[in-house]
């Protein structure tokens, strides 16, 4: 890829640049807990964290399972449990690579 590459010629890894800061937070807060986190901690820790509301958290924990960054499971759609995918592995992996660069 070229560095005149358009957005739609980005690779996987880069789509976290096309996240809201409160689906990056989210799905930074869904990775800590490892499978283990559940949609109100999540939307809870991303309301303290960035002062949004828990409708605009949770809108960005919906928007981040339709782009299949994290998936959700559970006995009941009031429970439900957040991973993290290998699509959103990538993503965080690219967040990481990014924020290297910008350090050095």
């Amino acid at each position: 890829m070229t560095d005149d590459s358009d957005a739609n010629d980005q690779p996987d890894w880069a789509a976290y640049q096309n996240l809201t800061p409160t689906a990056q937070t989210c799905l930074l807060l869904v990775a800590s807990y490892d499978g283990d986190a559940w949609r109100g901690l999540i939307a809870q820790a991303a309301q303290e964290g960035l002062e949004v509301s828990d409708r605009h958290a949770r809108r960005s924990l919906a928007d981040l399972e339709s782009t299949g960054l994290v998936e959700s499971t559970g006995p009941n759609k009031h429970r439900q449990t957040y991973s993290v995918t290998d699509d959103g592995r990538e993503v965080l992996t690219g967040m990481r690579e990014s924020l290297g660069r910008t350090l050095e």
